[in-house]
């Protein structure tokens, strides 16, 4: 059964926005209620993957919902912030490597998270294996050339993840914060998503779209104007209901990183 939580309006989240690089957590908690109390696809009662996860904004926000959620997280300062969250605890794992026999989950929320791993296509075949038949997979990123692409670089990622990176450091010193390019974040396009997605065995390319302005689904569809005006991309992916057979999905658990 859902929990009644105080929706943010967007106005009170462009106000939290403001103050986001100082106290994060005010508007990245209200930025996930507000986006699990508008999702369109089943969580009630659904076993979700919280795949990179965070501090657990939005497994919090899904357990409200009703949904069974197993969180997932690479960074190990992340995960001991996300302590909050119900069991299971939260396991550090590679998201391309994920401990998880096949079909084990009806859905897979997927925040943030592919922008910033070296391997994308390993996590999109890991969403396709580790989902059961019919289930449903939600993936968003920040694609580079969007105008926050380069996170703690930003805006100067659009000289290039090396050169942008030297030039912030000639002008303003070492950049605050992990995201830098090429050790926790990586140029990651919208174009190369959606063929990523739309090309892999046993997965559905459901629908794409800009995640803060859902309704202009016609940016996704220009080359070029997709990778600037998106700002945050996301790929809506079924599990074909149907088994694909391809030695990319395999049966067997694999170990955790």
């Amino acid at each position: 059964m859902a929990t009644e939580v105080t929706i943010a309006t967007r106005r009170e989240l462009f106000r939290l926005f403001l103050t986001e690089r100082k106290d994060p957590a005010p508007f990245y908690e209200s930025l996930a209620t507000r986006s699990i109390d508008e999702f369109r696809l089943p969580v009630d009662g659904r076993r979700v993957l919280d795949l990179g996860c965070g501090p657990g904004y939005y497994g919090r926000a899904l357990q409200r919902a009703g949904a069974t959620v197993v969180s997932v997280d690479l960074d190990a300062d992340n995960l001991r912030a996300n302590s909050a969250l119900a069991p299971p605890r939260p396991l550090e794992s590679d998201a391309t490597r994920l401990p998880f026999p096949q079909a084990t989950f009806d859905g897979v929320f997927c925040s943030n998270m592919l922008e910033h791993t070296p391997r994308p296509e390993g996590v999109i075949a890991e969403i396709a294996r580790v989902l059961r038949p019919g289930g449903w997979g939600w993936v968003s990123w920040t694609n580079w050339y969007s105008p926050w692409g380069g996170h703690a670089i930003t805006p100067l990622h659009y000289l290039g993840p090396r050169l942008g990176l030297r030039a912030w450091r000639t002008l303003f010193g070492e950049p605050k914060g992990k995201n830098l390019p090429y050790k926790s974040l990586w140029p990651t396009f919208v174009g190369r998503m959606i063929d990523l997605a739309g090309s892999q065995p046993g997965l559905r390319l459901v629908d794409v779209h800009p995640r803060y302005y859902p309704s202009q689904r016609w940016i996704v569809r220009v080359p070029g104007v997709r990778e600037v005006a998106t700002w945050n991309c996301v790929l809506v992916l079924e599990r074909e209901r149907t088994a694909t057979s391809s030695s990319r999905v395999s049966a067997e658990p694999t170990g955790c990183s």
